[in-house]
């Protein structure tokens, strides 16, 4: 106990110096109540339990409210509290009485706070018992009432029921005038040292007695409900600033809060011109201790007795009994049946309002008030109507210094209610309630609280109190008036018999079910159906005494404690000779003639007593005046919490919601603005001059709206009376012949625009726009001449460009009719017998002819082919003509094609081609090819020809000879499948019989069965052809499992086996998100339960919490995704054999997913959250957000949350920024607008700062973003550091080609520190094109190499502008702009090594990795001190002309020359044919084949790697691979590329892994 003693001294003590002239040490009342008693030191502190005398009474035993089987309370309220108003009190007692009794309450006990979470116990209306409270009749209206705060550590088991909480001490210690803690002390103190010790007022200077305390602009928490008058919330500021938090009820309750401010400031002078060394502090405590005090002596020896008896002589009984001195073994606790039935005996005294008595008038005049009744209307009025100023306390007491003077003189004249069973309405039908439900009955209140703490009964209370129980009803109360009180007249007959309680105890026996008992009468009830006109009955006044009997003995710090060294006995004596009187004469400037002699009595003698008796809900006017004596109530209003949030609600979540399409329509609007901007660059390009070339003119052509423009070249063709057309590289285009007929040609000219259109007979419209009209009239004068030479008709009309385009036939509407055309041909070929009769009449152009077979139009090829079908010679290719073409390529044999093939070059019909002729014949389907040989290649070539054919070079070759070398032998059934592929005909073939479909697939052949057939006839196993393996496997060729079960069954082992790792990790990522999400919801669901936000929301608050710890969860996590240079060191670690390091992308993707989940979650769940507290009072929800500060005047609706709170505008926010992020990273926008996209990923910053944010608000929990990002935001911030302190060093570009393909090769200084693997990337930024835009490319040197190597592919804005920035011809000898350089960062390619065989895939720029991969094994191969896993290497190289990336031809070369070991196999894939098993290509690959027999080496490459026409087959690959390495139990399979090629490696790898027998093909893929 010493060290409670010690702590106490230590914190609670305040030390006076000179307070009597010397020194003195003295303890005040510890504000919060902690050890007022040593011995329990929790005994009278804050938050106490309220104590119970009476047994528990719960239904349940627990918690469960009781009386479930009583009465409801309305109907208790009416039958026993109903009666006639007006009737006062038979012993004089005053208003200043009761609302000084309201005062004590709030001193000693505040219970009112509902429980948090909000348990309902409300109360059903009965229309025909409370017709006032469902005006519109709906008979589903309930009087909200919420249960008491209770203590958590309760309500558990019958053990331990639930008990209810005493929020403030019990002890008269101050709180009324100083506040329920030292906080609210401090706010209302004048803190300064020219006021001592006083509490702060509107005007220090002004005297006390006519001071008012300080407006609240502190915002105190005052409570704050609505005025129900106006029924509108009003700000707490308009409050004026006292101890009591509830002070501002009422006019007259904050009179006695003003009374006390006062005195304490009275007090406070009076200390500081004593004492005048005395600082602030000092004077303070001193006051404050002296008006503690007074309060004590005039409560408990003044007023108490005067509320619990006084008989018809005025004569007070004993109430409590004389002090004995502090026994720390009385607990002062608030009893349960004091707070919740019989301190409420105040309750039927009330008046409906009060005189308000103009002070110090001998005349005894009473005010009249302007009143205003809501609405809008206003009045007068003698008196002031309590129901009506709820609430609204300042309207009276408006700060003049006559008002409260006039209201206490008023309240101290005004006769109370009559002690008796009636309470007036203004309690009982208009006590002020929420916004929802602005009127209320407090006595249906009073019973119902006594249900909801599980108070027993009356007559069990009183057993419990020590009081005999009532056997009837009748023995509630004998109390004869006409006997006790025979001077009263009962004019009224309101007893019968005289019998004081006889007709209500008549009417609630009655409505109990006529008992013979009132063993269920509710204790409220029954209390006060003792009631006599001397006072409470004795149930309620043993209570009340032992209550305050237990207050006094149990403080410490009472004033008569003589041992607490607070006064000695002399000032205890003067404290006692202080009366409520004496404090209100001296703080007001009230006269004491003009005072009664006691304000709580009305006694003979006092001056001017009240003009009549107070009567609620009449129409009674003065004497003479004609002005209401007082006002009437305003009525009941309802109030729906959602009215005023419908539109924002939906039209937020509609807004939010349009912003998806929005931002897609926006990204779609990009992407096309994008691509308007790269064709208008791409045209900008063309000069702007006359072209050197005879006869030819530059211009851009217009397709049609679709495709735009295109700059091309026109050529008048005079010698061939051809009009070519080309691109800036000549390549052709189209062409117009007219050569044939005596066609009329038109041009139509747009002048101001310099734009023409030329339209020929069967051809499509050329389209032009001419740089200026100076080129424009030149071209149209040439043409003029063009067509004058050739003696064609012409003709030429002006329009508008609009018009023109209108007008025009593109290439968009011919293509239509060429379809018909093609479909026609496919369907008369197979005799479908559809009507084709319109078709018949089409003819093809030589240009539509060479687009038919996907050819150009000034081929060799093409110009030979279409003279031998021009059987007519119109120039023009008919529908018969056709036919007959195809015909024999779709059914014809070997012999029959090849024929066809011969008569190509034959066109004389000699019956043989010379060596010349010959020569042509390659040389055409070499110009097909984009290919290129030398001479003696060439020559090479034309030699094996003839040599197979058993000829001399310079001999003629005959059709038998020209058979023999292409249709016998290995080559006939290759021939035979042969065909012409058709464009736009191929939809055709699908379902037109059996015949016509095998007719087309059996000519899909492979590369691999073409070559394995030739190398493996013998029936052996199909092998991949390698250029130094002849190696012919024969085993049992592998089948799938039997069943569809067991080949699923054998696919999922595979892919497990595969990805091990990777399904380990995201396995339990997910389990770890899926624990983070359940473990919020369930906290919320059940554990978080008693705070309530799930019993308002409902479930979805535990779905949008475990959501919400998701998101921040996952958006963490994928920080550590970000952070490359991290994944890049610790994948060369141990580590990287346990965590897959290069899935760490596709990782990233999966979070981002789990993210945009648990987003939408969250977005989703908080709309039906944010509607539910939309639907609740404000008040309600401060104890679901207990962390969030919310003015009490501002309504909780949802545009305010949403709009107007930190936590909804960052969630919209964040919301925003989701929704921008996740649609500029879909692969459309990362294909066609990557800088917006990766502009809009840069607002991951926000994204973050915006969650820090948005937790912040605390409105459910305090913020646990910093919690999950600690970690993941230290690793990422320093990573990022690493690559901005690269980033910035700028690097030298030494050499900068452009190369085909629009691909720009860069070479530039490697950094000294600069370590890589071959297969990684690197993020570059040009000076030039702004040094914060970064982007990835593959780095194409190797790590041996001294200097660093990118190439870079213009297909976007960056990468054009970048070719355009290192063109040597634009910089006009200027140095080339430096790099910013960050990386390198690691992906899966560079682990090709560590497998035994490696199979790289590259399409396209895809190559890029893989020629770093390349230069490394080069070098590799020359050291011989390097030894790494590989044993093999496949290079599937896919291209379209193999002249596309000649840079890396030369790589491959290299290659081949230095690989001794021939660990490097190449293949080549020409995928420029539309299919490989055409006839032109067919030819092609014949020709191939003989060369690379009689060479060694490709055609086309010039290289030793096999090259192959059309797209390859990589199961057919990936099988021979097996067969050549039958012993690996792994292959690595690495492709990039487009997305298509890539994913056709996926799926022929996850073929693959179908088999049981067969390695497992480990598919690494990057997309370009």
């Amino acid at each position: 106990m010493t060290l409670l003693r010690i702590l106490q001294l230590c914190c609670i003590h305040h030390v006076i110096i000179g307070a009597r002239g010397g020194n003195e040490e003295f303890e005040l009342h510890p504000q919060d109540g902690w050890f007022n008693n040593l011995i329990h030191p929790d005994w009278g502190a804050i938050d106490g339990q309220l104590l119970r005398k009476s047994p528990v009474a719960y239904s349940d035993g627990v918690y469960m409210p009781s009386g479930q089987d009583r009465p409801n309370p309305f109907e208790i309220s009416r039958a026993g509290h109903k009666g006639p108003p007006g009737l006062g009190s038979l012993r004089n007692r005053t208003a200043f009485l009761v609302f000084f009794g309201q005062q004590v309450v709030e001193e000693i006990l505040d219970a009112q706070t509902p429980g948090c979470p909000r348990e309902f116990f409300n109360i059903p209306v009965k229309s025909s018992v409370t017709p006032q409270f469902d005006p519109e009749n709906k008979g589903n209206v309930e009087m909200p009432v919420f249960r008491s705060r209770y203590d958590q550590r309760t309500g558990l088991s019958p053990n331990n029921p639930r008990q209810q909480l005493n929020e403030i001490t019990p002890y008269i210690d101050g709180t009324l005038m100083y506040g329920p803690g030292k906080a609210w002390t401090d706010a209302i103190r004048e803190l300064s040292e020219t006021h001592k010790g006083r509490l702060k007022g509107l005007d220090p200077s002004v005297p006390v007695k006519d001071s008012f305390p300080a407006l609240n602009d502190l915002l105190l928490p005052f409570a704050n409900p609505p005025p129900p008058r106006e029924h509108n919330m009003k700000p707490v500021k308009r409050f004026w600033m006292i101890g009591n938090p509830r002070g501002n009820e009422n006019p007259f309750l904050l009179a006695f809060g003003i009374l006390w401010f006062r005195y304490h400031n009275h007090v406070a002078d009076e200390i500081s011109k004593k004492y005048p060394a005395l600082n602030d502090e000092q004077v303070f405590n001193l006051a404050r201790k002296k008006v503690i005090a007074t309060h004590q002596n005039i409560v408990l020896y003044e007023w108490l007795p005067m509320w619990l008896q006084v008989n018809s002589s005025m004569v007070l009984s004993q109430v409590v009994p004389p002090y004995s001195g502090y026994n720390p073994n009385i607990h002062p606790g608030i009893a349960q049946e004091f707070q919740s039935a019989a301190f409420r005996f105040g309750h039927t005294l009330v008046t409906p309002g009060t005189w308000i008595r103009k002070a110090n008038d001998p005349t005894c005049t009473f005010e009249k008030l302007n009143i205003e009744m809501g609405g809008g209307t206003s009045g007068q009025a003698h008196a002031l109507r309590l129901c009506n100023a709820f609430w609204n306390p300042q309207e009276f007491l408006d700060g003049k210094k006559a008002s409260i003077d006039n209201l206490l003189s008023g309240l101290a004249v005004t006769l109370a209610e009559r002690e008796d069973h009636i309470v007036v309405p203004d309690l009982r039908e208009h006590l002020f309630g929420p916004l929802e439900f602005s009127r209320r009955d407090l006595i249906a209140i009073n019973i119902q609280r006594a249900r909801d703490h599980g108070l027993p009964d009356y007559n069990s209370v009183r057993e419990a109190y020590g009081l005999e129980r009532r056997k009837s009803w009748e023995d509630i109360n004998t109390y004869n008036i006409s006997e006790k009180d025979p001077q009263y007249n009962d004019t009224e007959n309101m007893y019968p018999n005289g019998m004081y309680m006889s007709g209500p105890i008549a009417n609630l026996k009655k409505l109990y079910g006529n008992t013979s008992a009132p063993d269920n009468l509710d204790l409220f009830s029954g209390g006060l159906l003792e009631t006599t006109p001397d006072g409470l009955g004795e149930l309620f006044r043993t209570i009340i005494r032992d209550q305050f009997t237990r207050i006094r003995d149990g403080d410490r710090f009472w004033f008569e404690n003589e041992n607490n060294g607070l006064f000695n006995r002399s000032e205890i004596e003067e404290i006692r000779n202080i009366s409520i009187r004496d404090v209100v004469l001296l703080v007001t400037n009230i006269k004491s003639e003009h005072f009664n002699k006691n304000p709580f009595i009305f006694q003979t003698g006092d001056p001017c007593p009240q003009p009549q008796q107070l009567r609620a809900d009449t129409y009674d006017t003065l004497k003479n005046s004609g002005i209401a004596v007082i006002e009437q109530c305003t009525g009941v209003k309802h109030y729906d919490y959602f009215s005023g949030s419908e539109y924002s609600f939906a039209l937020s979540y509609l807004a939010l919601g349009l912003c998806i399409p929005g931002t897609v329509g926006m990204m779609i609007l990009m992407a096309k603005h994008k691509q308007r901007s790269m064709a208008e660059q791409r045209r900008k390009e063309a000069p702007k001059r006359k072209s050197m070339e005879p006869n030819v003119y530059i211009a851009s052509e217009w397709m049609d709206p679709q495709e735009g423009e295109r700059n091309v070249k026109v050529k008048f063709d005079i010698e061939r009376k051809k009009i070519h057309v080309t691109d800036r590289g000549r390549r052709p285009l189209r062409m117009i012949d007219l050569r044939y007929g005596n066609k009329k040609v038109h041009f139509r000219v747009c002048e101001p625009s310099n734009f023409i259109s030329v339209r020929v007979p069967d051809e499509i419209d050329l389209v032009l726009r001419f740089a200026t009209g100076e080129f424009l009239t030149e071209f149209i004068q040439k043409l003029e001449e063009f067509l004058r030479t050739l003696k064609l008709e012409h003709d030429r009309q002006d329009l508008t460009e609009p018009l023109i385009m209108k007008n025009a036939y593109t290439k968009a509407m011919r293509k239509k009719t060429l379809d018909k055309f093609l479909r026609a041909v496919c369907l008369e070929a197979f005799k479908t017998g559809t009507d084709i009769a319109d078709i018949r009449k089409i003819q093809l152009t030589r240009t539509e002819f060479a687009e038919a077979l996907g050819l150009t139009p000034n081929s060799l090829f093409v110009r030979n082919m279409f003279l031998m079908v021009d059987k007519d010679k119109n120039g023009l290719v008919s529908f018969h003509e056709f036919m007959t073409m195809f015909n024999i390529l779709a059914k014809g044999n070997a012999g029959e094609k090849a024929e066809m093939f011969f008569n190509m070059f034959d066109l004389k019909r000699r019956g043989y081609l010379s060596h010349d002729q010959l020569s042509n014949m390659i040389k055409s389907m070499l110009d097909l090819s984009d290919t290129g040989l030398d001479d003696g290649d060439f020559k090479v070539l034309v030699d094996s020809l003839y040599q197979k054919a058993g000829l001399q070079p310079s001999k003629n070759i005959t059709i038998v000879e020209f058979k023999k070398i292409f249709a016998s032998g290995e080559y006939e059934h290759t021939l035979e499948q042969a065909t012409l592929q058709l464009i736009g005909a191929k939809q055709q073939w699908h379902g037109k019989g059996l015949g016509v479909e095998q007719s087309f697939s059996i000519r899909r052949k492979t590369f691999i069965e073409a070559f394995s057939k030739s190398a493996a006839s013998d029936g052996g196993a199909p092998r991949l052809q390698r250029q130094t393996s002849h190696l012919r496997v024969k085993v049992k060729k592998s089948r799938p499992p039997p069943t569809g079960f067991w080949n699923h069954w054998n696919s999922f082992t595979k892919y497990v086996e595969n990805y091990r790792r990777q399904i380990f990790w995201v396995s339990l990522y997910i389990l770890i998100t899926v624990g983070i999400f359940a473990e919020r919801a369930f906290y919320y669901s059940f554990e978080r339960e008693h705070f309530g936000l799930r019993r308002l929301a409902g479930y979805g608050v535990s779905v949008t919490r475990g959501a919400a710890s998701g998101m921040m969860w996952t958006f963490s996590c994928l920080l550590l995704t970000m952070s490359r240079n991290t994944i890049t060191f610790l994948r060369e670690t141990f580590l990287h054999r346990f965590i897959p390091f290069d899935s760490f992308h596709a990782f990233h993707k999966l979070i981002a997913y789990m993210a945009l989940i648990f987003t939408v979650m969250h977005v989703f769940g908080h709309g039906i959250n944010l509607y539910h507290i939309s639907t609740w009072a404000s008040g309600d929800l401060n104890c679901v957000f207990g962390e969030y500060f919310r003015a009490t005047d501002k309504l909780a609706s949802f545009h305010y949350w949403a709009w107007t709170t930190i936590t909804g505008l960052t969630g919209i926010a964040l919301t925003l920024i989701v929704i921008v992020m996740y649609v500029f990273a879909t692969p459309y926008a990362r294909r066609n607008l990557f800088s917006a996209f990766w502009t809009t990923h840069l607002l991951y910053i926000c994204l973050y700062g915006f969650m820090l944010i948005h937790g912040s608000g605390r409105l459910v929990q305090a913020p646990l973003t910093q919690n999950f990002l600690y970690g993941p935001l230290f690793v990422y911030v320093v990573d990022k550091l690493i690559s901005i302190s690269r980033k910035k060093v700028e690097i030298a570009v030494k050499k900068a080609e452009l190369l085909p393909s629009d691909v720009l090769g860069l070479t530039f200084k490697r950094p000294s520190n600069f370590e890589y693997k071959s297969g990684q990337w690197v993020r570059i930024a040009c000076q030039e094109l702004g040094t914060s835009e970064y982007h990835p490319f593959t780095l194409t040197s190797a790590p041996n190499e001294e200097h660093l190597s990118l190439h870079i592919r213009a297909v976007g804005p960056w990468t054009m502008n970048m070719r355009k920035t290192y063109d040597a011809n634009t910089r006009d000898d200027k140095p080339f702009p430096k790099l910013y350089l960050d990386g390198p960062f690691g992906e899966g390619h560079q682990d090709w090594y560590r497998y035994k065989v490696s199979v790289l895939v590259g399409g396209g720029i895809g190559v890029t990795p893989f020629a770093s991969i390349l230069k490394d094994i080069v070098f590799k191969s020359r050291t011989s001190a390097v030894r790494f896993p590989c044993e093999k290497v496949y290079f599937l190289w896919v291209t379209r002309t193999q002249k596309q990336f000649e840079w890396l031809t030369d790589i491959i070369r290299e290659v081949e020359n230095n690989d001794p070991n021939n660990l490097v196999n190449v293949h080549i894939f020409i995928t420029q044919f539309q299919q490989k098993f055409d006839l032109r290509t067919t030819m092609l690959y014949l020709c191939e084949r003989h060369f690379q027999k009689v060479c060694g080496k490709s055609l086309f490459t010039g290289l030793k790697a096999t090259t192959h026409f059309g797209r390859p087959e990589f199961e057919a690959i990936f099988k021979s691979i097996h067969h050549e390495h039958p012993k690996v139990q792994q292959v690595g399979v690495f492709s990039c590329g487009p997305p298509p090629m890539t994913l056709n490696v996926e799926h022929a790898c996850a073929a693959m892994n179908t088999y049981t027998d067969f390695p497992s093909y480990i598919h690494h893929f990057e997309n370009f």
